[in-house]
């Protein structure tokens, strides 16, 4: 555990990124040379540097791209002798010889960065020296640049002074098998303001995982999005030159997935460790920020922790945690279980310790040295996975503490809303936790699942009646977020069309996804300890988008394309060719059908290695993907399969509905 100092990222290493099925240091190294290349334009000795500036770079960046520099540790590629955040005001670099701005393409940052760079070049001119030309400034846009910006730079009559470039930063590396773009208002922009900027950042994202682990063979896309994505990639792909697909072939599949197929999930409250520190503190860049108010008296007194002077505490979540790593997935009964082993065991090791080890110098030199040996690797065999215990103990019993009674009250009324789903039982949940003043995102979330496992049950005058409570009883400014919410397909808006008999006679279209996807499990006890399935994840309801992602990936006899048509928006499925020479050098992938009609000798030592290796499948959620969805993609993957995450971000429900706001919303 690490306390948090200002907004400078966590070090942490990355050498675990090499034991994953695909080496993902290659992707970081990527990156790195991009950040080398943008630094080289801007280099200078700092023996000629001029007599009028004192220092020689300043690098004024965007609050967000330190953070995604930081989390690769980039930072010190930038070469700067000072590191500014930007901010919508002007800063003072009069004193450097560079000055360079790595900003988001926005037109109002132009705005500020051209009045602070007239205002440095007259106060450079007044010094009446032939060595003022010699300033050099610039900006590179990230991801892309923008003809936009260009455009207000030259109307504001600086364009011509500035050295402009651009750095993709598209997927970081999270995890071994987790990418991220960190586009946090990607789902805002897509669903809400029909921005299709991410799309193209998506697919330029897609090409560069093409060029560093090969052309993926098999492309699955459900979903507008998703289809815009893939038609995007593949136009891409055909300005690629053909010398530069050198590359064998590392993934075998490709799966796009469009949020909008699947709004249920993120509304659903999960059981697992790591999704509900998600859901309790919000997880960026493998950390936590936990108020330091949360943890016990004692555990502040050993950590040396003071509550006046610091509000928050930053924990690291690392997969080489080992602690961390075996209960991330769990259930919180089986975390809870492990972590009173753990600290049992810890207690029976400090005993052992002072039973045998105890007493004078003398009686230690007498043990002999295959006990000392023997218990000098308990003790490093324990301290391996007890060695963040205490931390976890206290999260998981603010957890249990905070929010489980809150939770456990929601997550009945969810599930008896999926299994059978009344109006009755569902308007009256509602407005009793509207009366009790509950949390407004817990009460949407619920209300979500109501208009979605409802169908033409809920009738338009229930559904305004509820609108008309929240908004009487949480406030005016609430209406502006349910009224995006009903835009997104959060909140399904009951049809006033639809007729009595209808309601009686048609299945809902969430009854049949139940039917056709097994996204329920009737048994009332799930084993939570020893999991069979998915559904110990959000307890008794298995994801839509899992479920999907299984049927694809291991299917059964009934046709993939009709299964995949059940869901809502565009289905389709394509075959990306792979150069005959990196076919031969594929591996984990499957034979092309015309080389299994005369195999030689070393294709069949091919087939055979191939057989021998898991396949891997490259999953990309378009629009945010929770943590519950990535424990169950990892609980599906084994020795035959393995899963490559790519998200656009990282939602729960509550993160999700607050994106959708320009301006976050005070509490009441």
């Amino acid at each position: 555990m690490s306390t948090k100092t200002g907004n400078v990222p966590l070090k942490q290493d990355f050498s675990h990124l090499k034991t994953g099925r695909i080496n993902l240091t290659i992707l970081r190294d990527s990156i790195l040379q991009q950040i080398k290349r943008c630094m080289n334009q801007f280099q200078t000795e700092k023996s000629n540097l001029p007599k009028q500036f004192t220092k020689d770079k300043c690098v004024i960046i965007d609050d967000d791209i330190k953070n995604l520099l930081g989390h690769i540790q980039a930072l010190n590629e930038l070469g700067a002798n000072d590191i500014r955040i930007f901010k919508e005001r002007q800063h003072d670099t009069s004193d450097y010889k560079i000055t360079l701005f790595i900003v988001r393409p926005k037109p109002i940052y132009m705005e500020i960065i051209a009045n602070m760079i007239r205002d440095e070049m007259n106060k450079l001119t007044q010094l009446k020296t032939k060595e003022t030309i010699l300033k050099q400034y610039g900006i590179i846009f990230v991801p892309r640049q923008s003809r936009v910006c260009e455009e207000k730079l030259k109307e504001k009559g600086v364009l011509g002074d500035i050295i402009i470039d651009e750095l993709n930063l598209d997927f970081l590396p999270i995890d071994t098998d987790l990418l991220s773009m960190e586009s946090y208002d990607c789902f805002r922009d897509l669903y809400l303001n029909k921005d299709t900027t991410p799309i193209f950042n998506l697919a330029h994202g897609l090409i560069t995982l093409q060029q560093l682990y090969g052309i993926i063979p098999n492309v699955f896309v459900k979903g507008d999005k998703a289809k815009q994505c893939y038609d995007s990639m593949m136009r891409m792909q055909r300005e690629v030159p053909d010398n530069e697909k050198k590359v064998p072939t590392q993934i075998e599949n490709l799966i796009l997935i469009d949020r909008s197929i699947d709004l249920i999930t993120p509304m659903m409250i999960p059981a697992t460790y790591e999704a509900l520190l998600d859901e309790t503190f919000g997880i960026q860049f493998n950390r936590i920020e936990v108020p330091t108010s949360s943890f016990s008296a004692d555990f502040r007194e050993v950590q040396k922790l003071d509550i006046t002077t610091q509000e928050k505490v930053a924990v690291r979540l690392l997969s080489t945690d080992k602690l961390y790593s075996d209960t991330r997935y769990l259930h919180m009964i089986s975390v809870g279980k492990i972590l009173q082993e753990g600290a049992r065991a810890q207690r029976q090791l400090r005993t052992d310790f002072d039973n045998q080890f105890s007493g004078s110098a003398s009686n230690i030199q007498g043990k002999k040295l295959a006990e000392l040996r023997e218990f000098v690797t308990r003790m490093s065999n324990q301290n391996a996975k007890t060695q963040t215990l205490s931390t976890h103990l206290e999260l998981a019993f603010f957890i249990k503490q905070e929010l489980t009674s809150m939770y456990d009250m929601y997550l009945s009324n969810q599930l008896s809303m999926l299994f059978s789903p009344t109006l009755q039982d569902g308007l009256h949940h509602t407005d009793e936790r509207i009366a009790l003043k509950d949390n407004i995102f817990c009460i949407l979330r619920y209300l979500s699942i109501i208009t979605q496992s409802l169908g033409t049950q809920l009738k338009r005058k229930d559904y305004d009646l509820i609108k008309k409570d929240l908004i009487q009883s949480y406030g005016l400014q609430y209406l502006v977020l349910i009224h995006a919410l009903e835009q997104v397909g959060i909140l399904v808006v009951p049809d006033i069309g639809k007729s009595t008999s209808s309601i009686k006679t048609n299945e809902t279209n969430f009854e049949r996804l139940k039917r056709e996807f097994n996204l329920l499990q009737d048994e009332q006890t799930i084993n939570v300890i020893d999991p069979q399935d998915i559904f110990y994840i959000y307890y008794q309801y298995a994801p839509i988008s899992i479920r999907l992602i299984e049927k694809i990936v291991f299917p059964t006899a009934i046709n993939i394309q009709d299964t995949m048509n059940i869901l809502p928006g565009i289905t389709f499925i394509d075959t990306q060719q792979v150069p005959m020479e990196l076919k031969r050098q594929r591996h984990g992938s499957t034979t092309s059908i015309s080389s299994l009609n005369k195999p030689n000798k070393q294709q069949i030592q091919q087939q055979q290695q191939q057989a021998t290796e898991s396949r891997v499948t490259l999953v990309v959620f378009i629009g945010g993907v929770t943590y519950g969805e990535i424990a169950a993609l990892r609980f599906l993957a084994d020795q035959n399969h393995d899963f490559i995450i790519a998200t656009t971000h990282f939602i729960n429900g509550t993160n999700l509905m607050k994106s959708l706001l320009d301006v976050p919303i005070l509490p009441l």
